[in-house]
């Protein structure tokens, strides 16, 4: 169980919640999650809570109208939040996870209890529902019922009653004053809830006189001295609510047809949300709200008889006595998936998610100006039948003009957020799989190269390379190497700086292409090879850095080529896998991440390296690969996931984008790029207020100069070196003390003296 410190409170006090402005400070991180996909709603504090599909959790204040995000950045413990809930009797915010973990706020902290999470159990963990009673929580869970004890913030008990003490999914909870139920996947059970014994599985007896009672049924209420539940009629078609009353079941009164998505007791009410319908009846069983609503997923009718309701391509939807509709919903992609992500000029683009979610329609988003865009069939009809976008690449030569490749559908081409084309088989120049027609054209890579022509690789086709000159149209390429076919899979295209284009071939090697005078195409394929000559034949991933170097992303790690104007030239190719001293008073050394596959790698503008691993999270590593800087978990850090499956750099600002299984997130590394004049020079936070501790950021600056920070009276409290063009203070001086209130000058200076630049800031201590 893990206390967290009083500043993570986020929810009772409302101090913290997510940066809204892109000036985040060095070493922060912030979300990127979808909320749109509205789920679960929860009430308390004059707040409304919506946790949605994607993994989000936001919330709105009815009395000042502002909106805060939630997640593992504002001190969640994990990504996947299924269910919440809160206890009055405790004052106890109660936060379910589909991996069984569970958060519970209250007070000035938030308290994790793991015990689920950690346990072997075989099957699903995941907290479906919660139910109040008394200091408890009852924990539908996949496997049985959890007993939470929110005054001793511990598990209190686990009740497992499937046929014979198996396990069993529990989708909902009740209680009727002596009975506890239980809704399951194999019918409804109860047990006595004053028998002292509920751990044994005979107690708990399966109600065998529903209409179905080995369906699975999957909400309860008890309400006006009846057990509600919904039964599917497989005859029939719609589901039914009915009730029990005096060992009788029967279709209740106000039944309707239509697809249940919640049934529950709230306020005194009963709250129904349907596929097409949301209705609230009193204590009389008479309907005192019957609204229309789209896809309602759950309903609440709150402390103050105002409704809302999860929308599950809207967030959160308050709705007026007369039906009337008011969204309110935070910025974020419209999906949880990521794909690659391509940053040029301060400007993102997503694609909205991997090759793995090709039949998807995600399609793409951009980030600009702090605002996500959405481009897939729900904004854009001619991409109804693209699907998903997994490949970005933005023009160089103009940052408003975006190729996107999808895995299946060809290439949607941009231009200022507009979709100008599509490009597939039906042009005549992409080949699908052979065999195959629409739908799969396998885009694995798209780079344009510093001219503005766009290169294109695809999968599982004789026919792998494409090129788009600048002005022309999109044409094959023909290549000597002859290992293309239906079983070659392609990863990333990169085009580099001296007029070469790398292609990774995820089980071969590497293809080199370069163009010789009379625009010939010259190519060399080799196996990766490190200085030991081992052969690592699983190539994921290239990146250029900003000596020229090549770094190949493989299974077992980075490999670095540092001549590759000789790839041509030299008759046999091996690569140079960084070597990790181990400072053990012995001369032995570690091949940099050998056991780690390396999905996306990126450069930053103080040429550090990112290299995002499918098992272990992400890594920074210095410019030669020789030192590990950082090294974010989804155990040490906010990061969502250990499978970070593609990273990206803004140079502008030096905040690092992480494209998870789980979501977008980011986090605002010290290193930017520097320029060749001193530019913008600014320093924030400024002035630096008496309760702020965190670093304070110098940027704009010329790459790699010399920074002093000196009182007004010059005497000198700080020096560093800025990593590119940003450098980092963290508020104290050379003796370890935190400065004095005052103003204080900053001096930058170049390595040759020839380019200076002054600023100042103001301290308050």
């Amino acid at each position: 169980m893990k206390v967290g410190p009083a500043i993570i409170w986020i929810f009772l006090c409302g101090l913290t919640g997510s940066h809204a402005h892109s000036q985040i400070p060095s070493r922060t991180w912030r979300d990127h999650l979808p909320y749109n996909q509205g789920n679960r709603l929860a009430s308390f504090d004059n707040r409304i809570f919506c946790a949605t599909l994607g993994g989000g959790l936001f919330s709105y204040n009815t009395l000042d109208n502002s909106i805060k995000k939630y997640s593992k950045v504002t001190g969640l413990s994990d990504a996947d939040i299924v269910t919440i809930g809160f206890s009055a009797n405790t004052e106890t915010f109660v936060i379910g996870y589909s991996n069984g973990n569970i958060d519970l706020v209250s007070g000035d902290s938030i308290v994790n209890i793991p015990d689920i999470k950690r346990k072997m159990i075989s099957g699903e963990k995941s907290i479906n529902n919660i139910f109040f009673k008394d200091q408890y929580a009852y924990l539908a869970c996949g496997f049985g019922i959890v007993l939470c004890d929110l005054a001793r913030k511990e598990i209190k008990d686990t009740y497992i009653f499937g046929p014979g003490g198996s396990q069993i999914q529990v989708n909902d909870i009740t209680f009727d004053g002596q009975y506890l139920y239980a809704a399951t996947v194999q019918g409804v059970y109860r047990a006595d809830y004053f028998n002292a014994n509920l751990v044994d599985f005979s107690v708990w007896q399966k109600m065998e006189f529903l209409p179905d009672p080995d369906s699975e049924y999957r909400f309860l209420a008890w309400f006006n001295n009846k057990l509600f539940t919904v039964y599917h009629n497989p005859v029939s078609g719609p589901d039914q609510i009915i009730t029990f009353s005096d060992s009788d079941w029967q279709e209740w009164t106000h039944s309707y047809d239509d697809n249940f998505q919640f049934l529950g007791e709230q306020q005194g009410y009963l709250v129904i949300a349907s596929l097409l319908r949301t209705k609230v009846y009193n204590s009389q069983e008479q309907p005192v709200r019957d609204v229309l609503t789209y896809y309602a997923r759950h309903a609440l009718f709150d402390s103050k008889q105002q409704l809302w309701y999860a929308d599950p391509g809207s967030g959160l939807v308050k709705l007026d006595e007369a039906g009337n509709g008011e969204v309110f919903l935070p910025k974020g992609p419209a999906y949880r998936d990521a794909g690659d992500i391509e940053i040029l000029n301060g400007e993102l683009w997503a694609g909205g998610g991997t090759d793995a979610s090709k039949w998807s329609g995600y399609g793409a988003y951009s980030f600009i100006n702090e605002d996500w865009v959405s481009y897939n069939g729900n904004t854009i009809t001619e991409l109804k039948d693209f699907l998903n976008i997994s490949e970005i690449s933005i023009d160089p030569l103009d940052n408003s003009h975006v190729i996107g490749g999808s895995y299946g559908y060809g290439l949607a081409e941009f231009s200022n957020g507009q979709l100008i084309d599509i490009i597939d088989e039906n042009d005549g120049v992409l080949l699908p799989v052979s065999g195959y027609g629409h739908g799969y054209v396998r885009i694995s890579g798209i780079d344009f190269d510093s001219d503005g022509n766009l290169w294109v690789s695809t999968s599982n086709s004789e026919q792998a390379l494409y090129r788009r000159k600048k002005g022309g149209e999109l044409e094959a390429v023909h290549v000597n190497y002859g290992g293309f076919g239906f079983t070659t899979y392609t990863s990333e295209i990169m085009a580099s700086s001296i007029g070469q284009v790398w292609l990774a071939i995820e089980n071969g090697g590497v293809l080199v292409l370069r163009e010789n005078d009379g625009n010939s195409l010259q190519d060399r394929f080799f196996s990766v090879r490190n200085q030991a000559g081992n052969v690592l034949d699983r190539v994921y991933a290239v990146a250029e850095d900003k000596e020229g170097d090549i770094w190949v992303g493989t299974n077992k790690g980075p490999v670095v080529y540092y001549n590759p104007d000789d790839i041509f030239e030299d008759e046999s190719i091996s690569g140079n896998q960084p070597e990790i001293p181990r400072n053990d008073g012995t001369s032995f050394v570690d091949l940099l991440l050998s056991t780690e596959k390396i999905n996306a790698i990126a450069v930053d503008g103080a040429n550090q390296k990112w290299l995002a691993t499918e098992k272990s999270g992400v890594f920074l590593v210095s410019p030669d690969g020789r030192k590990e800087i950082e090294h974010f978990n989804e155990e040490n850090s906010p990061l969502f996931s250990n499978n970070v499956q593609t990273v990206a750099v803004n140079d502008r600002t030096g905040e690092v984008f992480f494209g998870t299984e789980k979501g977008i997130i980011s986090y605002r590394g010290q290193a930017t790029e520097g320029g060749d004049e001193f530019g913008k020079v600014y320093v924030f936070p400024n002035p630096v207020r008496e309760n702020y501790y965190g670093d304070i950021t110098i940027t704009g600056l010329v790459e790699n100069v010399n920074v002093k920070i000196t009182d007004i009276s010059g005497n000198l409290v700080f020096e560093t070196t800025s990593l590119g063009g940003q450098a980092i203070w963290n508020g104290f001086n050379f003796r370890g003390d935190r400065v004095q209130s005052g103003v204080y000058l900053v001096f930058c200076t170049n390595e040759d003296g020839s380019k200076t630049h002054v600023t100042k800031l103001l301290f308050i201590h």
